[in-house]
Protein backbone atom coordinates (compact mmCIF):
# COMPACT_ATOMS: atom_id res chain seq x y z
CA UNK A 1 0.00 0.00 0.00
CA UNK A 2 2.85 2.40 0.67
CA UNK A 3 3.66 4.45 3.74
CA UNK A 4 0.84 5.87 5.89
CA UNK A 5 1.66 9.25 7.38
CA UNK A 6 -0.35 11.71 9.47
CA UNK A 7 -0.41 15.40 8.59
CA UNK A 8 0.68 17.58 11.46
CA UNK A 9 -2.12 18.89 13.74
CA UNK A 10 -4.92 17.32 11.66
CA UNK A 11 -6.92 14.14 11.67
CA UNK A 12 -5.98 13.60 8.03
CA UNK A 13 -3.78 10.68 7.04
CA UNK A 14 -2.14 10.11 3.69
CA UNK A 15 -0.98 7.06 1.80
CA UNK A 16 2.23 7.87 -0.04
CA UNK A 17 3.09 5.27 -2.62
CA UNK A 18 6.55 6.77 -3.04
CA UNK A 19 7.78 8.22 0.28
CA UNK A 20 9.66 11.46 -0.17
CA UNK A 21 7.69 12.45 -3.26
CA UNK A 22 4.55 14.58 -3.18
CA UNK A 23 1.82 14.29 -5.77
CA UNK A 24 -1.73 15.28 -4.86
CA UNK A 25 -3.26 14.99 -8.31
CA UNK A 26 -2.96 11.25 -8.90
CA UNK A 27 -2.71 7.89 -7.19
CA UNK A 28 0.71 8.39 -5.64
CA UNK A 29 -0.66 10.12 -2.55
CA UNK A 30 -4.14 9.88 -1.10
CA UNK A 31 -5.55 11.81 1.84
CA UNK A 32 -8.03 10.00 4.05
CA UNK A 33 -9.81 10.21 7.38
CA UNK A 34 -9.98 7.09 9.55
CA UNK A 35 -13.52 6.44 10.80
CA UNK A 36 -14.65 7.61 14.23
CA UNK A 37 -16.63 5.46 16.67
CA UNK A 38 -20.20 5.88 17.90
CA UNK A 39 -20.84 5.53 21.61
CA UNK A 40 -24.17 3.96 22.61
CA UNK A 41 -25.62 4.58 19.14
CA UNK A 42 -25.46 8.33 19.65
CA UNK A 43 -23.38 11.24 18.43
CA UNK A 44 -21.19 13.11 20.88
CA UNK A 45 -21.28 16.90 20.84
CA UNK A 46 -17.81 17.13 19.30
CA UNK A 47 -18.79 14.62 16.59
CA UNK A 48 -21.76 16.80 15.63
CA UNK A 49 -19.51 19.87 15.64
CA UNK A 50 -17.01 18.08 13.38
CA UNK A 51 -19.74 17.14 10.91
CA UNK A 52 -20.90 20.76 10.67
CA UNK A 53 -17.31 21.95 10.38
CA UNK A 54 -16.18 19.56 7.62
CA UNK A 55 -19.50 18.69 6.00
CA UNK A 56 -18.87 14.96 6.39
CA UNK A 57 -17.87 12.31 8.89
CA UNK A 58 -17.40 8.56 9.01
CA UNK A 59 -18.03 5.92 11.65
CA UNK A 60 -16.90 2.35 12.00
CA UNK A 61 -19.80 0.87 13.97
CA UNK A 62 -23.20 2.12 12.87
CA UNK A 63 -24.62 -1.33 12.02
CA UNK A 64 -24.05 -4.88 13.21
CA UNK A 65 -22.87 -7.69 10.96
CA UNK A 66 -26.32 -9.28 11.23
CA UNK A 67 -27.95 -6.04 10.07
CA UNK A 68 -25.53 -5.77 7.16
CA UNK A 69 -26.30 -9.34 6.12
CA UNK A 70 -30.05 -8.66 6.13
CA UNK A 71 -29.74 -5.38 4.25
CA UNK A 72 -27.40 -6.86 1.66
CA UNK A 73 -29.77 -9.76 1.05
CA UNK A 74 -32.69 -7.39 0.51
CA UNK A 75 -30.70 -5.04 -1.70
CA UNK A 76 -29.22 -7.77 -3.89
CA UNK A 77 -32.67 -9.25 -4.51
CA UNK A 78 -34.11 -5.85 -5.45
CA UNK A 79 -31.28 -4.98 -7.83
CA UNK A 80 -31.01 -8.28 -9.66
CA UNK A 81 -34.79 -8.67 -9.91
CA UNK A 82 -34.88 -5.35 -11.74
CA UNK A 83 -37.36 -3.82 -9.30
CA UNK A 84 -38.46 -0.32 -10.28
CA UNK A 85 -37.29 -0.51 -13.90
CA UNK A 86 -40.80 -0.05 -15.35
CA UNK A 87 -41.36 3.15 -13.40
CA UNK A 88 -37.94 4.74 -13.91
CA UNK A 89 -36.71 4.01 -10.38
CA UNK A 90 -33.95 1.65 -11.56
CA UNK A 91 -31.45 3.32 -13.85
CA UNK A 92 -27.82 3.77 -14.78
CA UNK A 93 -26.49 6.89 -13.05
CA UNK A 94 -23.72 7.41 -15.62
CA UNK A 95 -25.22 5.87 -18.75
CA UNK A 96 -28.27 4.23 -20.29
CA UNK A 97 -27.81 0.59 -19.39
CA UNK A 98 -28.76 -0.49 -15.83
CA UNK A 99 -26.89 -3.55 -14.57
CA UNK A 100 -24.26 -3.23 -17.31
CA UNK A 101 -20.75 -4.29 -16.31
CA UNK A 102 -19.59 -0.70 -16.84
CA UNK A 103 -22.65 1.02 -15.38
CA UNK A 104 -23.46 2.53 -12.00
CA UNK A 105 -26.88 1.11 -11.21
CA UNK A 106 -29.11 3.11 -8.87
CA UNK A 107 -32.46 2.12 -7.40
CA UNK A 108 -34.32 5.15 -6.09
CA UNK A 109 -36.57 4.58 -3.07
CA UNK A 110 -35.88 0.84 -2.59
CA UNK A 111 -38.08 1.00 0.51
CA UNK A 112 -41.03 1.37 -1.90
CA UNK A 113 -40.33 -2.19 -3.01
CA UNK A 114 -39.47 -3.70 0.35
CA UNK A 115 -40.94 -1.88 3.34
CA UNK A 116 -38.75 -3.86 5.72
CA UNK A 117 -35.99 -1.35 4.92
CA UNK A 118 -37.86 1.29 6.91
CA UNK A 119 -38.66 -1.00 9.81
CA UNK A 120 -35.21 -2.26 10.72
CA UNK A 121 -33.43 -1.30 13.95
CA UNK A 122 -30.80 0.28 11.69
CA UNK A 123 -33.33 2.71 10.22
CA UNK A 124 -34.67 3.62 13.66
CA UNK A 125 -31.09 4.26 14.79
CA UNK A 126 -30.57 6.65 11.89
CA UNK A 127 -33.70 8.59 12.83
CA UNK A 128 -32.17 9.33 16.23
CA UNK A 129 -28.85 10.41 14.72
CA UNK A 130 -30.55 12.58 12.08
CA UNK A 131 -32.47 14.47 14.75
CA UNK A 132 -29.22 15.08 16.60
CA UNK A 133 -27.81 16.67 13.44
CA UNK A 134 -30.83 18.53 12.01
CA UNK A 135 -33.10 18.95 15.02
CA UNK A 136 -36.37 17.38 16.16
CA UNK A 137 -38.19 18.09 12.88
CA UNK A 138 -35.88 15.81 10.86
CA UNK A 139 -37.81 13.19 8.92
CA UNK A 140 -37.07 10.42 6.43
CA UNK A 141 -36.73 11.98 2.97
CA UNK A 142 -35.78 8.98 0.85
CA UNK A 143 -33.36 6.14 0.27
CA UNK A 144 -31.17 4.92 -2.58
CA UNK A 145 -29.32 1.78 -3.48
CA UNK A 146 -26.16 1.76 -5.58
CA UNK A 147 -24.57 -1.20 -7.32
CA UNK A 148 -21.05 -0.69 -8.69
CA UNK A 149 -19.99 -3.84 -10.57
CA UNK A 150 -16.57 -5.47 -10.14
CA UNK A 151 -13.47 -4.69 -12.21
CA UNK A 152 -15.04 -2.07 -14.48
CA UNK A 153 -17.39 -0.25 -12.10
CA UNK A 154 -17.13 3.45 -13.06
CA UNK A 155 -16.34 6.50 -10.98
CA UNK A 156 -19.18 8.35 -9.29
CA UNK A 157 -18.93 11.94 -10.61
CA UNK A 158 -18.28 14.80 -8.22
CA UNK A 159 -21.57 16.44 -7.23
CA UNK A 160 -23.58 18.13 -4.50
CA UNK A 161 -26.86 16.45 -3.65
CA UNK A 162 -28.70 19.79 -3.60
CA UNK A 163 -27.85 20.19 -7.28
CA UNK A 164 -30.58 17.61 -8.00
CA UNK A 165 -33.27 19.66 -6.20
CA UNK A 166 -35.60 22.48 -7.20
CA UNK A 167 -33.42 25.63 -7.20
CA UNK A 168 -36.29 27.81 -5.93
CA UNK A 169 -35.90 26.37 -2.44
CA UNK A 170 -33.20 25.85 0.18
CA UNK A 171 -32.66 22.47 1.77
CA UNK A 172 -31.08 21.00 4.87
CA UNK A 173 -30.46 17.29 4.72
CA UNK A 174 -28.11 14.62 5.96
CA UNK A 175 -27.25 11.38 4.15
CA UNK A 176 -26.03 8.14 5.69
CA UNK A 177 -24.03 6.12 3.13
CA UNK A 178 -23.73 2.48 4.26
CA UNK A 179 -21.51 0.13 2.23
CA UNK A 180 -22.67 -3.48 2.38
CA UNK A 181 -19.08 -4.74 2.29
CA UNK A 182 -15.86 -2.96 3.27
CA UNK A 183 -15.55 0.35 1.39
CA UNK A 184 -11.96 0.82 0.30
CA UNK A 185 -10.08 3.19 -1.94
CA UNK A 186 -9.76 0.29 -4.40
CA UNK A 187 -13.51 -0.45 -4.68
CA UNK A 188 -14.76 3.15 -4.61
CA UNK A 189 -15.27 4.50 -1.12
CA UNK A 190 -16.68 8.02 -0.92
CA UNK A 191 -14.39 11.03 -1.14
CA UNK A 192 -15.23 14.55 -0.05
CA UNK A 193 -14.11 18.17 -0.30
CA UNK A 194 -13.86 19.44 3.26
CA UNK A 195 -15.84 22.63 3.96
CA UNK A 196 -17.72 22.54 0.65
CA UNK A 197 -21.06 22.35 2.50
CA UNK A 198 -20.56 26.05 3.25
CA UNK A 199 -20.42 26.92 -0.46
CA UNK A 200 -23.31 27.71 -2.74
CA UNK A 201 -24.26 25.05 -5.26
CA UNK A 202 -21.34 24.95 -7.68
CA UNK A 203 -21.58 24.72 -11.50
CA UNK A 204 -22.76 21.29 -12.63
CA UNK A 205 -23.48 19.82 -16.05
CA UNK A 206 -24.75 16.65 -17.63
CA UNK A 207 -21.98 14.09 -18.04
CA UNK A 208 -20.32 14.84 -21.41
CA UNK A 209 -21.36 12.27 -23.99
CA UNK A 210 -23.96 10.84 -21.61
CA UNK A 211 -26.46 13.68 -21.50
CA UNK A 212 -29.42 11.30 -21.43
CA UNK A 213 -28.27 9.72 -18.17
CA UNK A 214 -29.54 10.76 -14.74
CA UNK A 215 -26.11 11.74 -13.45
CA UNK A 216 -24.55 15.18 -13.32
CA UNK A 217 -21.05 16.31 -12.50
CA UNK A 218 -19.54 19.34 -10.81
CA UNK A 219 -16.87 20.64 -13.16
CA UNK A 220 -15.71 23.92 -11.61
CA UNK A 221 -15.16 25.72 -8.32
CA UNK A 222 -12.99 23.12 -6.57
CA UNK A 223 -9.73 21.20 -6.82
CA UNK A 224 -10.14 17.38 -7.00
CA UNK A 225 -6.65 17.16 -5.51
CA UNK A 226 -8.14 18.30 -2.20
CA UNK A 227 -10.24 15.14 -1.96
CA UNK A 228 -10.33 13.31 1.35
CA UNK A 229 -11.21 9.63 1.10
CA UNK A 230 -13.29 7.86 3.75
CA UNK A 231 -12.73 4.09 3.73
CA UNK A 232 -14.89 2.27 6.27
CA UNK A 233 -15.16 -1.37 7.41
CA UNK A 234 -18.24 -3.58 7.26
CA UNK A 235 -20.75 -2.01 9.63
CA UNK A 236 -19.32 1.47 9.12
CA UNK A 237 -20.77 4.41 7.20
CA UNK A 238 -20.10 7.92 6.01
CA UNK A 239 -22.35 10.88 6.80
CA UNK A 240 -22.57 14.07 4.73
CA UNK A 241 -24.67 17.20 4.34
CA UNK A 242 -26.68 18.27 1.31
CA UNK A 243 -24.16 20.68 -0.18
CA UNK A 244 -21.05 18.67 0.61
CA UNK A 245 -19.17 18.01 -2.62
CA UNK A 246 -18.50 14.29 -2.96
CA UNK A 247 -17.90 11.45 -5.39
CA UNK A 248 -16.30 8.03 -5.49
CA UNK A 249 -13.57 6.27 -7.39
CA UNK A 250 -14.03 3.24 -9.67
CA UNK A 251 -14.32 -0.32 -8.44
CA UNK A 252 -11.14 -2.08 -9.51
CA UNK A 253 -11.69 -5.15 -7.34
CA UNK A 254 -13.14 -8.56 -8.17
CA UNK A 255 -16.15 -7.97 -5.88
CA UNK A 256 -19.22 -5.83 -6.52
CA UNK A 257 -19.66 -2.75 -4.33
CA UNK A 258 -23.14 -2.17 -2.90
CA UNK A 259 -24.11 0.92 -0.90
CA UNK A 260 -27.41 1.72 0.79
CA UNK A 261 -28.11 5.43 1.39
CA UNK A 262 -30.76 6.86 3.70
CA UNK A 263 -31.54 10.60 3.61
CA UNK A 264 -33.26 12.76 6.23
CA UNK A 265 -34.26 16.40 5.91
CA UNK A 266 -36.22 19.25 7.44
CA UNK A 267 -38.83 21.21 5.44
CA UNK A 268 -37.40 23.21 2.54
CA UNK A 269 -37.74 27.00 2.58
CA UNK A 270 -38.02 29.56 -0.22
CA UNK A 271 -34.60 30.60 -1.47
CA UNK A 272 -33.78 34.29 -0.98
CA UNK A 273 -31.63 34.27 -4.10
CA UNK A 274 -32.63 33.51 -7.67
CA UNK A 275 -31.03 30.28 -8.81
CA UNK A 276 -31.24 28.30 -12.05
CA UNK A 277 -29.96 24.75 -12.42
CA UNK A 278 -29.75 24.46 -16.19
CA UNK A 279 -28.46 20.89 -15.91
CA UNK A 280 -31.90 19.78 -14.70
CA UNK A 281 -33.75 21.13 -17.73
CA UNK A 282 -32.74 18.34 -20.13
CA UNK A 283 -35.02 15.30 -20.10
CA UNK A 284 -33.34 11.97 -19.43
CA UNK A 285 -34.24 8.42 -20.33
CA UNK A 286 -35.30 7.92 -16.74
CA UNK A 287 -37.61 10.98 -16.91
CA UNK A 288 -39.37 9.59 -19.97
CA UNK A 289 -39.92 6.15 -18.42
CA UNK A 290 -41.29 7.71 -15.23
CA UNK A 291 -43.59 10.09 -17.15
CA UNK A 292 -45.05 7.21 -19.15
CA UNK A 293 -45.63 5.19 -15.96
CA UNK A 294 -47.33 8.17 -14.30
CA UNK A 295 -49.83 8.37 -17.16
CA UNK A 296 -51.29 5.05 -16.07
CA UNK A 297 -51.74 3.50 -12.65
CA UNK A 298 -48.44 4.99 -11.53
CA UNK A 299 -50.15 8.20 -10.40
CA UNK A 300 -52.29 6.27 -7.91
CA UNK A 301 -49.34 4.20 -6.70
CA UNK A 302 -47.19 7.31 -6.22
CA UNK A 303 -49.96 9.02 -4.22
CA UNK A 304 -50.41 5.95 -2.02
CA UNK A 305 -46.68 5.79 -1.32
CA UNK A 306 -46.57 9.46 -0.45
CA UNK A 307 -49.44 9.10 2.02
CA UNK A 308 -47.85 6.03 3.60
CA UNK A 309 -44.65 7.96 4.26
CA UNK A 310 -46.77 10.14 6.58
CA UNK A 311 -44.44 13.14 6.28
CA UNK A 312 -47.25 15.31 4.96
CA UNK A 313 -49.30 14.59 8.08
CA UNK A 314 -46.70 16.27 10.26
CA UNK A 315 -48.03 19.77 11.15
CA UNK A 316 -44.61 21.41 10.87
CA UNK A 317 -43.96 19.93 7.42
CA UNK A 318 -47.53 20.59 6.32
CA UNK A 319 -47.15 24.27 7.20
CA UNK A 320 -43.97 24.70 5.18
CA UNK A 321 -45.36 22.64 2.31
CA UNK A 322 -48.41 24.87 2.04
CA UNK A 323 -46.22 27.94 2.33
CA UNK A 324 -44.06 26.79 -0.60
CA UNK A 325 -47.11 26.02 -2.72
CA UNK A 326 -48.70 29.39 -1.97
CA UNK A 327 -45.46 31.13 -2.90
CA UNK A 328 -45.32 29.15 -6.15
CA UNK A 329 -48.88 30.14 -7.05
CA UNK A 330 -48.25 33.81 -6.28
CA UNK A 331 -45.13 33.74 -8.44
CA UNK A 332 -47.03 32.02 -11.20
CA UNK A 333 -44.51 29.22 -11.30
CA UNK A 334 -44.93 25.50 -11.52
CA UNK A 335 -46.11 23.91 -8.30
CA UNK A 336 -43.80 21.41 -6.64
Amino acid sequence: MGVIEQKANTGIFKINEHPGRTHFGGDMQTNFYPPDRLEQNSLLTDQIDTLWERGFSSFENIASLQEIAELKGICERLIFAGKGAREGALFDFVGDNPLASTGLTQLSMPSNFNQRLRRTPYHKRLEVLARQVLGPQARFAGDHLFYKPPVAGPETPWHQDEAFHDPRFNYKEVSFWLPLQPATIENGCLRFISGSHLWSVQPHRKIPGKERSHGIECYDGFDPGDAIYCPVPVGGCTVHLGRTLHGAGPNRTETARFAYVVVFDIPATVSKEHREFSWLEQKTTRDEIEAKWMQGRGKVVALYRRVMRRNNLNPHRLYFGLKRRLWSLVQGRKRI
